[in-house]
């Protein structure tokens, strides 16, 4: 039988118990980092950072958070899966939204700015009339606008909602509407007469002509009006600051 000296088996002894050791160190060095990465998972998708608040600026007459209850991203999600591009688009899907900014922030707040349009006037679209934005884009439908309001009646042909006119003579058109005084629109109305603009101001003709300086002209007009020009009288705005104010001419008297 062969005897191990005993500075050997110590020796043995010893590397076996380092081996051991080391092996532990790796175990508990992976049951960390186990722990760390699951810890880590529980956490980013727990309610400590998930979303518990959504900052809306902007909306009048829209709800971006309706949005974001279709979308499944509101109070309660898990900011890790909220998807700003996502709702951007959604929100701008809205006809009434010229733009649209999401923000998301750490650990759980959405900051959503928009800019509504502003509707001008209703414009002439085939049998139908849709209300239209200072930019052209269509907003809605409506019905016919009547003689009290105020109106583009140059045809777009079919629209629907979410459209964008870009025809030159009607966004000078909604142009000029839009910077007429409220005391002026009731009743407004604006046509083309093959050549430019015409329109029909408080009982009032006015060439317009082509749709370049409508701001200018509208605000030309507004000017001459607060003057007290005679009623009936036709105005000529071609070139603005060249107003040219006919009169209307007198009905010649019928001899009995």
């Amino acid at each position: 039988m062969t005897v191990m000296e005993p500075r050997v088996a110590e020796r043995r002894k010893s590397v076996s118990e380092d081996r051991a050791r080391k092996r532990l160190r790796w175990i508990l060095v992976v049951i960390a980092l186990a722990a760390a990465v699951f810890g880590s998972l529980w956490l980013i998708r727990s309610p400590i950072l998930s979303i518990r608040q959504v900052d809306v600026t902007g909306a009048q007459v829209t709800d971006p958070r309706a949005v974001l209850k279709s979308l499944e991203m509101g109070i309660g999600t898990p900011t890790i899966d909220i998807d700003g591009a996502a709702i951007t688009m959604s929100i701008l899907d809205d006809p009434w939204i010229e733009a649209a900014e999401v923000e998301i922030l750490w650990p759980g707040s959405i900051l959503i700015d928009v800019t509504e349009r502003t509707p001008v006037a209703p414009v002439l679209a085939g049998d139908l009339w849709v209300l239209v934005a200072t930019d052209g884009g269509v907003i809605k439908m409506v019905p016919d606008p009547g003689p009290a309001v105020a109106s583009i009646a140059i045809d777009q042909g079919p629209l629907d909602p979410g459209d964008v006119i870009s025809d030159p003579l009607t966004i000078g058109a909604l142009v000029f509407i839009g910077h007429l005084g409220e005391q002026n629109l009731q009743g407004a109305s604006i046509r083309t007469d093959g050549e430019g603009l015409t329109a029909l101001v408080v009982g009032h003709a006015v060439r317009l002509g082509r749709p370049v300086d409508m701001a200018e002209k509208a605000t030309v007009l507004e000017a001459l009006l607060s003057t007290g020009i005679e009623s009936g009288a036709s105005i000529d705005l071609i070139a603005p600051l060249r107003p040219a104010v006919t009169n209307p001419q007198p009905v010649p008297e019928v001899e009995e």
